[in-house]
């Protein structure tokens, strides 16, 4: 390859790099704390609290320069982890099956649904690279770098979100005496008194806040509209200044709701969520439009939470928390210093060995190895990669094998000077039966990092793409940076004696 040839591709490659890295550098060294925070803000947070729309936009800007950087992963930056446990035992009985009659299609088909639904569930809390997976068979693991709240995240994902309308049987509950409530109601016991009806709960909250059981109320076991029909749902506020749930029904729907509004006048309608009653409103006329009102003493949080839920839709399986990790900040940030002292060290070390051995040789291997590191996370940042403590590993493992194909090429050079005349000569020879064994050794290695990329998972796949990358980017600093350096200096004739400035 020419010289001048040689010199484009590496303006080519900086120049994308480069472009690559810029929202990376913008988001970690040009945008304040405060700015990084209220890019966690979902859309319903920013219109509840009375954003202008310049201010939106201003705030998914930065969402989406955060998007195009590389994140920081959970044991970085600290956040939750927990790892669910699908029950198909409740969902084979719920379609009238056995668990043993489901197949591998349809229980892999289940948990996909899961997934998607999670997902679209805990994507508006604004958390950036939200890792959701499968593990086996009927287990799900849930990754949410940066988030600070475990209760309300646990609340959003173990909800089933299984919403119904149902008429209230305000005579039967007004049957429930006083020693019903003590002998048993409470405890979901005591005796319903009617065929096709249904006791549930209030859920109301006490004095500090929290949700409890409320009064029972018996309601017709057969929904009169089942929350399927939903197509949207947002925080709205009521006449008094109420937080509250506006939802907006399909077309089949609205004629279901109009048609029961309609027949049962001056009845109470409960709206049941997750087996809890939310409210109980009375149907004081016909409703058309197919649009409602949840109310339900419901705070902001509560409020946006509930929407994103009725957005997404019931969970196709019931879940539990069977493994839950949080990663304080302070742990995460304990993490990130040990993770580049440890890469602060190595290159140091690496560097004082190269240049002691290699003298302006070595000056040039370090300066390659800092921008092995620089190329590493330009390519990473596109991606959207989340840098975890085995990617730093990773990175560290690059530097090592940076140095390893220098180490490679001077030794060669060294060879070729025995029997060349000139450095020029040397160098020039030195680099081209460099190559072959260089890339030999470093192909090996490629196959590997792209198995453990293709089928880990996690950790392993972190340290994958990081070793995968890096060594691509080691060959493009070796094979056209360090070399066109060589081949300018030698142009230009600064050296003419091996030991003066090389090896």
């Amino acid at each position: 390859m020419s010289h001048n040839l040689r010199l484009a591709f590496i303006i080519i490659g900086l120049g994308v790099m480069a472009w690559f890295i810029t929202p990376t550098v913008r988001w970690y060294f040009f945008t304040s704390d405060d700015k990084k925070e209220e890019s966690n803000m979902s859309l319903d947070e920013m219109i509840a609290k009375g954003y202008t729309k310049e201010q939106i936009d201003n705030i998914q800007s930065l969402k989406r320069l955060r998007n195009e950087s590389v994140n920081m992963g959970l044991d970085l930056q600290g956040g939750i982890r927990i790892v669910l446990q699908a029950d198909f035992e409740e969902y084979a009985n719920r379609i009238d099956r056995t668990v043993s009659s489901l197949t591998a299609e349809e229980k892999n088909d289940a948990m996909e649904r899961l997934i998607s639904r999670l997902r679209g569930r805990i994507d508006q809390f604004g958390v950036s690279e939200v890792g959701i997976r499968k593990q086996g068979e009927d287990r799900v693991v849930v990754e949410l770098p940066g988030a600070r709240d475990p209760d309300r995240i646990k609340s959003v994902v173990l909800s089933q979100g299984a919403l119904t309308f149902n008429l209230v049987d305000e005579a039967a509950t007004a049957t429930l005496t006083t020693n019903d409530m003590l002998m048993g109601v409470f405890t979901n016991t005591a005796k319903v008194p009617e065929y096709g009806k249904q006791l549930y709960f209030y859920s109301e909250k006490d004095d500090f806040g929290r949700r409890i059981r409320g009064a029972p109320v018996i309601v017709n076991k057969e929904p009169s509209l089942e929350g399927s029909a939903l197509i949207n749902a947002q925080v709205g506020g009521g006449q008094f200044g109420e937080v509250t749930v506006e939802f907006e029904l399909n077309n089949e729907g609205s004629e279901q709701f109009a048609l029961v509004t309609a027949q049962n006048k001056n009845r109470m309608l409960a709206i049941v969520l997750d087996d809890k009653v939310i409210s109980a409103p009375n149907i004081n006329d016909e409703i058309r439009g197919g649009r409602g009102v949840i109310t339900g003493r419901f705070t902001l949080e509560e409020a946006q939470d509930l929407a994103r839920i009725l957005k997404e839709g019931a969970l196709p399986l019931n879940v539990s928390i069977v493994e839950e990790e949080v990663v304080g900040q302070s742990i995460g940030a304990d993490s990130v210093k040990a993770g580049a002292t440890a890469l602060l060290m190595a290159a140091i070390l690496v560097a004082v060995f190269m240049i002691a051995v290699y003298r302006v040789s070595g000056v040039l291997a370090t300066i390659a190895m800092i921008v092995n590191v620089v190329l590493i996370i330009a390519v990473l940042s596109p991606l959207r990669f989340t840098l975890t403590l085995p990617g730093i590993a990773g990175l560290i493992l690059t530097i090592g094998m940076a140095v390893d194909a220098n180490v490679i090429i001077f030794e060669r050079i060294k060879d070729e000077l025995k029997v060349k005349s000139s450095v020029a000569d040397a160098i020039i020879s030195g680099y081209d039966r460099a190559f072959a064994t260089i890339f030999d050794s470093n192909i090996t290695t490629i196959i590997v990092a792209l198995i453990l990329w293709i089928f880990g998972s996690g950790p392993v796949q972190g340290f994958a793409i990081t070793l995968f990358f890096g060594i691509l980017i080691n060959l493009f600093t070796a094979v056209f940076i360090t070399r066109y350096i060589y081949e300018e200096i030698i142009r230009t004739k600064i050296v003419k004696k091996a030991g003066f400035f090389f090896i």
